[in-house]
């Protein structure tokens, strides 16, 4: 026990090293790991610890996960509070999209997690089948890669230019153990990404293991992350069909909208999540509480409210509540979707109702008849008893599919971010957003000299703002390593 509790030691100690000055880090990047991993024992605590390196890990977890929610308008501070750090998260950075380290944390841990998958796979080559029960050494090759394909995909969605396949702005490919000669790396174009996404599902898609459990990575997840990686690269038809096996060869709807989150970890419909341990249970709940919980210091925007409005996951999504800030008593609505008292809240990264969306839209984008694209939808309104009436145009069903995706998915993992986006509506839902344009406008016509447009200025940086900047501890240590437009 002993020393495999030392070799989890190295393992996540390795983890957490940033890149930082190469020069200064030799002796950590040319630490041998040959003989650290010597058993299928410690292939598995491996493994292991490789999942706990998932994004949103402990303190971090509120703002990881929640920050799409603020800059799509969803989430905001309460009116009633003037100090801390609620303001600094939530004002002053996320509704102006403005530079920040919010990514920093996001871009560590996924690099984390494909670090940590490379060591491993070079151990396992070490190692024999025979060692193993009976195909399990292929089944944790199998969910490596998968959980190399997701760290990479969510990269490249949220630090590159992930919609134009003709983009040299992509990720960078860490495909090697980390070394002095390595790390300095040009980013790969954007369809370079999308290949190395796919190269890593293929193999996940044949060798992960069956579905158990929400918390393992599994080749129905790997299905699901298949169908999801098409959607965001544009190719609908075939993202439609993806979806579309996915839904039939993965878990159901549960048919109870509130229990996919107060159970996520046994929900069929979760198909891939990260839990907390119980050592990450008190950050999170601390968190969490400080959020939503009996101070509430955030809470749905109006925009959110007015969409929701009328819809039976209303009261499950959100609670209308008195809280008491310096002393004084506030009625507030607050989210309590993932709100558990005294639980580790799950970040869930795949299920089964986001594939019927990306089905829907897959379908409506790619010209399919209004009442098949409408079919997805129907199916998740129908469990919840919403209206189910059929669009009577294309842009009455691409507006309920985009209502859809705020109702049925905001607040657990950026949906609502992107759904903004892609249906061109960030100025309609975020307000704030929409205020300081007025403020640009009025600056134009103040403008006597007419040598300046504000709005436009203010428009581009808002086109600039799609993605984060790349860490500045990565273009420090990492000179081939170009910067987003804009940062």
């Amino acid at each position: 026990m002993k020393k495999i509790l030392i070799v989890f030691s190295i393992i996540i100690g390795l983890t957490n090293c940033q890149l930082v000055d190469v020069l200064e880090q030799d002796p950590m990047y040319e630490l041998d790991l040959e003989n650290a991993i010597t058993s299928p024992e410690m292939a598995e605590l491996a493994l292991t610890g490789t999942y706990g390196c998932l994004p949103a890990k402990s303190t971090n977890y509120t703002f990881a996960t929640l920050s799409g929610s603020f800059m799509s308008g969803a989430l905001l501070r309460q009116n009633f509070i003037t100090s801390g750090v609620s303001i600094y998260y939530s004002e002053n950075y996320l509704p102006t999209l403005s530079y920040s380290t919010f990514g920093d944390e996001e871009w560590g841990c996924d690099y984390e997690v494909i670090k940590n998958v490379n060591y491993l796979l070079q151990a396992l080559e070490k190692l024999d089948d025979s060692e193993f029960k009976a195909g399990r050494k292929a089944e944790i090759i199998g969910e490596c890669h998968f959980l190399t394909a997701l760290s990479y995909f969510r990269l490249l969605r949220q630090f590159s230019e992930f919609w134009d396949e003709n983009s040299n702005y992509g990720i960078l490919i860490r495909d090697e153990i980390p070394s002095v000669s390595n790390a300095v790396k040009v980013r790969a174009t954007v369809a370079q990404s999308y290949e190395e996404i796919y190269k890593h599902l293929e193999i996940a898609l044949n060798q992960a293991p069956e579905y158990t459990t929400s918390t393992q990575a599994s080749v129905q997840a790997a299905k699901a992350l298949k169908a999801v990686v098409l959607f965001y690269q544009g190719k609908y038809s075939e993202a439609a069909v993806a979806a579309d096996e996915a839904i039939t060869s993965t878990n159901p709807l549960d048919p109870s909208y509130s229990n996919v989150f107060t159970n996520a970890e046994t929900s069929k419909e979760v198909i891939f999540c990260r839990a907390f341990g119980t050592d990450d249970v008190s950050d999170v709940s601390y968190f969490m509480e400080k959020a939503f919980g009996a101070t509430g210091i955030w809470g749905p925007s109006e925009s959110y409210m007015n969409l929701i409005e009328g819809d039976p996951r209303k009261d499950l999504v959100t609670e209308n509540k008195d809280v008491v800030y310096n002393g004084v008593t506030y009625n507030v609505n607050t989210v309590k979707k993932l709100y558990i008292p005294g639980e580790g809240v799950p970040v869930i990264f795949l299920r089964t109702a986001e594939l019927y969306l990306i089905k829907a839209e897959a379908l409506a984008r790619s010209n399919a008849s209004i009442a098949d694209a409408w079919a997805p939808i129907k199916e998740l309104r129908n469990r919840v008893g919403a209206d189910m009436t059929e669009p009577a145009s294309r842009d009455e069903l691409m507006d309920e599919i985009f209502k859809e995706w705020w109702i049925e998915m905001a607040f657990e993992n950026w949906h609502e971010w992107f759904a903004t986006r892609r249906f061109d509506r960030l100025l309609e839902m975020n307000k704030s957003l929409a205020e300081q344009l007025e403020d640009e406008q009025e600056k134009d016509k103040e403008d006597e000299d007419g040598g300046n447009s504000f709005e436009q200025a203010f428009l581009q940086k808002l086109e600039w703002r799609k993605i984060y900047n790349i860490p500045t501890s990565e273009i420090n240590a990492n000179s081939a390593c170009e910067q987003n437009p804009g940062y």
